[in-house]
């Protein structure tokens, strides 16, 4: 589940891969054992040299305290971008929750990595909405601290990240964030479903953000939908492979991948957690599950009660709405996220009360964020200036 830009820049990216880090190496070693802090709370920060918003941010690496799917007590990483100019619009300035689309298992691929080597995929939507004046917080999710392994598409995780970056960021020197501060979460693809869980989830685990709103581009909502989806298809088995390496990392002993595995199969799966998500892409062409199973299929796998049990929890559908306004959009021609349960997921919402929009944007999955980008940043300017919210609910 990628928001990557076009195909073209998947293949300069494959032939291109991410330099090495510009961030010291040691920065993403988590301290052991880990001390307590409350979620937000700072561990450390460094300068970040992120050459492509040089002009409009000043940029900071953050590791903060979060909470795992079994609410564990980790150690997390992200980037703080605070705009250089000074806030011209109403109130105080707004901030922007943004996260990511699918980067990789490789530590390598972590976002603030990639953001200081002008590698990040997610370098568009982060200058646009830098250039609204609005402050922009980034998570790299849980996973990407040195010696981990990222809990890929774990909904509760990405979204105790993703809202726990942007109370981080209120320790850094000049964002001038507070209380009043008004939030929007956003992302694409894997992005749009952990910004999605973050609205959801965010009145019961982070009531202390004042959060207006939440837009989400071709979102996951229904993991056991996308991976069986996914199965044989010209691109996406090894972002099945993602999805079911994160399910096992995020559910130890309740999701066993590995029991499932054949040797060749376990040696794909070490490899995935070595690859960024553009030399992914490239290497899995029309491939199945059962290419790597013991004989399953990924029907049959689903159906185990402790990994249906584990696909109950990370459904996103059958979780509580969101009390926010909501712009759900979905690329018409998505060959790897479902419009179906996309749909769905905006029924479901639309029954429990969210004032919603849901609109379909020309394009495939890979195209459909750029595609939807203007829309997107259009509701936000008008959320943050308290026009009154359009649905398309019945």
């Amino acid at each position: 589940m990628t928001s990557l830009l076009g195909l073209a820049a998947l293949v300069a990216a494959v032939l291109s891969p991410p330099a090495a880090s510009a961030v010291p190496a040691d920065f993403y070693q988590a301290p052991s054992p880990l001390p307590s802090g409350a979620p937000g709370a700072v561990i450390r920060t460094q300068p970040a040299p992120v050459l492509a918003t040089a002009l409009t941010a000043t940029a900071t690496t953050v590791m903060y305290h979060s909470r795992d799917a079994r609410d564990a007590d980790i150690a997390v990483t992200g980037t703080v971008f605070t705009p250089k100019l000074p806030w011209l619009g109403a109130g105080p300035r707004p901030w922007v929750d943004l996260a990511v689309g699918t980067q990789g298992l490789g530590q390598q691929c972590a976002p603030s990595k990639q953001f200081a080597t002008s590698t990040e995929q997610e370098l568009e939507p982060l200058e646009l909405l830098l250039a609204q004046g609005w402050g922009v917080v980034v998570s790299d999710y849980e996973g990407y601290t040195t010696g981990s392994s990222p809990t890929y598409v774990a909904g509760v995780s990405e979204a105790h990240t993703v809202l726990d970056m942007a109370r981080a960021a209120s320790a850094i020197p000049g964002t001038g964030i507070s209380p009043a501060t008004h939030w929007a979460t956003m992302g694409y693809s894997q992005g749009g479903g952990a910004s999605s869980w973050a609205a959801s989830l965010a009145p019961s685990y982070a009531p202390d953000l004042t959060l207006i709103t939440d837009v989400s581009g071709g979102v996951p909502a229904d993991v056991q939908n996308v991976a069986e989806s996914l199965d044989g298809s010209l691109i996406g088995e090894g972002l099945q492979l993602y999805a079911l390496t994160g399910l096992q990392q995020a559910y130890p002993g309740r999701f066993p991948l590995d029991d499932s595995l054949t040797a060749a199969g376990k040696a794909t799966e070490a490899s995935l957690k070595t690859q960024c998500v553009v030399q992914t892409l490239a290497s899995f062409p029309l491939k199945k599950f059962t290419d790597y199973s013991t004989g399953e299929t990924i029907q049959q796998f689903d159906t185990r009660p402790d990994v249906a049990a584990v696909y109950a929890d990370n459904n996103l559908i059958t979780r509580p709405a969101p009390t926010v306004p909501v712009f759900q959009y979905h690329a018409a021609l998505d060959e790897i996220v479902p419009l179906g349960q996309a749909r769905t997921l905006n029924h479901t919402w639309c029954t429990e009360g969210v004032r919603t929009v849901f609109t379909t944007v020309p394009g495939d999955h890979i195209t459909g964020e750029t595609t939807g980008l203007p829309a997107a940043i259009a509701w936000l300017s008008d959320r943050f200036a308290g026009r009154p919210v359009p649905t398309t609910c019945p």
